[in-house]
Formats: C-alpha cells, sequence, structure tokens
C-alpha cells in the first residue's frame, strides 16, 4: 500500500470543493477505473507521474459528472415558500378572532420533531437503510438528478442525498420563523388555547409545563392564571386578557427547539456519516492501485501484501456441487449456477439478493472473470450475502497464470477480497 503521505495527498485530491464535489469525483472516478479499458491518453513526457500528477492528468482527459443541483436548490426554493405559506396561514387563517396555539405547535414543532425522529430511524437503525425499495423519495431524485449511473455506489450516495434533504427540510422550518417575526411586526396576533378533550386549565399547565422545559431557564412557561384566562371556545371567544406574549414566546421557543435544532444535529450526524464513508471508500479501495498499475503498465512498484486470515489462495475445481454457484458479470458461463449477477438491472439484482432465494445451506462461489475489475456494485452483493451466508468465496475463472496482466489483477482482488472479509480461490475446470 502507499505511505500515508501519499494516502492523504489523493484524499486531499478528491476533496478539491468540498464534500459534493468529492463524492462525485470520486464515484466518476471508480467508474472509469471499472471500464475494461481504463489507460488515459499517454503523455508526451516520458517519465514516471506520482499518484497525483495521474490523477489530475485523468480529471483533465474526463468530463466529470455535475448532478442537476438545479433540482436540489428548487427543491431548497420550495420548502423555503411553503414554510413561509404556512405560517402565514395560520397567523392569518382566523383573524380577527384568536389563534389556538395547538396549531402552529402541532406544523412547526412537533410534526417536525416527528419526521426528524422517522428520518434518524431510516438514515442510522433500520435494517433496510441501504435498500432503494424502502426510499422512493430518494428513487426519485436519484432518477431527477440523473444520477442511476451511481446506482451500485448508494452505500455513498443515499447519505449524501439524506443530507440534502435534512437541508431543505431545515430551510422549511427556519423560513416558517421568520414568516412569524415578519408578521408578528406588523400585525397584532393574539395566542389562545381551546379543545375538546383537554378540559380542565391543570391538565394543560401540566402539558404546557413539559413541553417547556427544556427553556425553563431561559424563559418561564405559560402559568395557571395566563392558561385560564386565555381558554377561549367556538361560542365565547372575547379573552379577559389581551398580554399574550407568553404564548408567542412559547411558540418560538418551541419551533427552535423541537422543529430547527433536532433537524439540524441530524443534518450534521448525516453530513459527518457521509464524509467519514467517502473517506474510508477511498482510503480502502484499491481503484487508485488499480488505475496506476494501468497507466504504467507494469507490476506495481508497492503490491499488495494480505495478513488477513480471511484471504487463503487456493485451487478448486468448478463445477462444484457441494457449493452454490453464483456468477458475477457471465451470462455465457457454461456452468449451471443459482444467479447470475451485475448484468441485468441492479434494482432486480439487489431484490434477489434480499430474498429467501439468496440464503443457501452450503459455502457460497462466485465465480469472477480476473480480467475484470474489483467495482463498489460487487462489494454490495457480497455484503448483502453475507447477511444470510456465513461462506462465501471468490473464485477466479478462467486462469491464466503466464499473463502478467493476470498477475497484476490477482493483486487488485486480493486486495478487494481482504477488504471484503472473503476468501479468493482460482478456480480450475474439472475434467
Amino acid at each position: 500500500m502507499a505511505s500515508n503521505h501519499v494516502t492523504k495527498a489523493i484524499e486531499q485530491f478528491f476533496f478539491k470543493g468540498g464534500a459534493t464535489r468529492a463524492l462525485f469525483r470520486w464515484l466518476d472516478f471508480r467508474l472509469f477505473v471499472s471500464q475494461k479499458n481504463n489507460k488515459l491518453i499517454p503523455s508526451s513526457e516520458n517519465r514516471s507521474h506520482s499518484a497525483t500528477e495521474y490523477l489530475q492528468a485523468w480529471q483533465q482527459q474526463m468530463s466529470l459528472t455535475t448532478p442537476a443541483t438545479g433540482i436540489l436548490r428548487l427543491l431548497a426554493v420550495i420548502a423555503v415558500l411553503i414554510g413561509f405559506t404556512a405560517m402565514a396561514g395560520v397567523l392569518n387563517v382566523s383573524q380577527p378572532s384568536f389563534i389556538n396555539i395547538w396549531v402552529p405547535l402541532a406544523l412547526f414543532a412537533f410534526l417536525p420533531l416527528l419526521l426528524t425522529l422517522s428520518s434518524f430511524y431510516f438514515s442510522f437503525l433500520s435494517p433496510a437503510k441501504h435498500n432503494l425499495h424502502h426510499h422512493p423519495l430518494l428513487h426519485w431524485l436519484i432518477n431527477k438528478l440523473n444520477l442511476q449511473q451511481f446506482i451500485p455506489y448508494k452505500n455513498l450516495l443515499l447519505p449524501w442525498l439524506l443530507w440534502q434533504l435534512q437541508s431543505a427540510a431545515i430551510l422549511f422550518s427556519t423560513s416558517a420563523l421568520l414568516a412569524f417575526f415578519i408578521l408578528a411586526t406588523f400585525q397584532d396576533y393574539l395566542f389562545g388555547w381551546s379543545s375538546t378533550l383537554i378540559t380542565d386549565s391543570a391538565t394543560m399547565t401540566q402539558l404546557m409545563t413539559a413541553i417547556s422545559w427544556p427553556w425553563h431557564w431561559l424563559l418561564e412557561a405559560p402559568t395557571a392564571e395566563l392558561i385560564q384566562q386565555t381558554r377561549f371556545s367556538a361560542q365565547a371567544s372575547d379573552l379577559t386578557v389581551s398580554a399574550t406574549n407568553v404564548w408567542w414566546m412559547t411558540l418560538v421557543m418551541a419551533i427552535v427547539v423541537y422543529g430547527i435544532l433536532p433537524r439540524l444535529l441530524l443534518a450534521l450526524l448525516l453530513r459527518q456519516q457521509f464524509i467519514r464513508q467517502l473517506r474510508s471508500n477511498i482510503q480502502n479501495s484499491s481503484d487508485v492501485e488499480q488505475f496506476i498499475v494501468a497507466q504504467q503498465h507494469q507490476v506495481s512498484r508497492n503490491p499488495i501484501q494480505s495478513d488477513d486470515h480471511h484471504v487463503e489462495s487456493g485451487t478448486v475445481s468448478l463445477p462444484s456441487t457441494e457449493t452454490a454457484l453464483i456468477s458475477w458479470q457471465q451470462p455465457d458461463i457454461h456452468f449451471n449456477v443459482e444467479k447470475n449477477l451485475g448484468s441485468d438491472d441492479w434494482l432486480q439484482d439487489e431484490q434477489w439478493l434480499n430474498s429467501a432465494a439468496s440464503q443457501f445451506d452450503k459455502p457460497v462461489w462466485i465465480i469472477i472473470d480476473p480480467m475484470q475489475t474489483p467495482t463498489g456494485e460487487l462489494a454490495d452483493c457480497i455484503e448483502l450475502l453475507q447477511q444470510n451466508n456465513e461462506l462465501i468465496s471468490l473464485v477466479l475463472y478462467p486462469i491464466n497464470a503466464d499473463d502478467s496482466r493476470y498477475q497484476q489483477q490477482q493483486k487488485s482482488w486480493q486486495f478487494f477480497a481482504q477488504r471484503h472479509a472473503v476468501t479468493l480461490k482460482e478456480g480450475h475446470a474439472h475434467v
């Protein structure tokens, strides 16, 4: 492996311009390396280049993907408009009568908090967090942003999309709060409370004390006297007091504490998770090594050494009735296999990998053409297979040990197997 200094330089190359640019620069690079012919146009300079120089040459010769960011900007504008108009509607729909405090609390504090908690669950805790079938909105966004080619790398793409959605949700709550201050500056709004189910002021006092607890050290909760005086009904809506400033301050604090802060924290967590996964993917991937080897057209000067016990090179006979055989991007293979992955639509492969059909009671061998390049899509397939199967091996077939390119590719597959905790074998046809 390269030194820490070189690894840091490679990471800095991809992170130029921010995390979003880093994501799509890296995904473009991975797609380029996954192609059969990933050699750049030869340079006129006849000398050895550093890793970053090769990467810079790649960037100059390639057309990098730019997501349709106009869709994200439009989504942000829509969130701002909805937040502003929703608050304006709540404040003015019942004028000149009094505004029931429960309505803005529900729309701008409690509902956003509930959505934030559900987003946290689906982003961090759900066992199906990487399954696009459970994220129809994200699937729609991928199509609108023209990012379908990056679906195989959804372990990086989905955290980025979730981060963008939370950013838009923050704009919704912030614009609603801004609308309140703008409208309240030029209009006198009176708040009270009314309820069919809450029949006494004591219960309301206890509820408001609990709701206001996070900021009780800064502002007092609505008192029992204020709650009693500001209750109104549809038949009699004349309040005996006009000083209801405690109500609007309680509303503002509730929007900040329950509507904005949790979303802000979740957005920061998603951003941190996304950047951490992206850095790890860049550091642990063999793509840069394969790319440099392809440019030099020689055996790597830093061959990969593996001390992982999961990677045990061995020779096996194909086909095998004692194992479940799965082929990777080899629809014309002459063996009987349980499934050929990587040749059809990725969503169909993912559906099969998540079904009971991918669970076997014997070891699983994935037959790989050694001249292929390890990809993120294959890594995702292995990860899904490992959820239902304990013994998984990669089997290189056909073998041509005398070919110098095979020796280079074998090192790449060794590194790939090491990273994904699977065994690497060489397959020979049984005569």
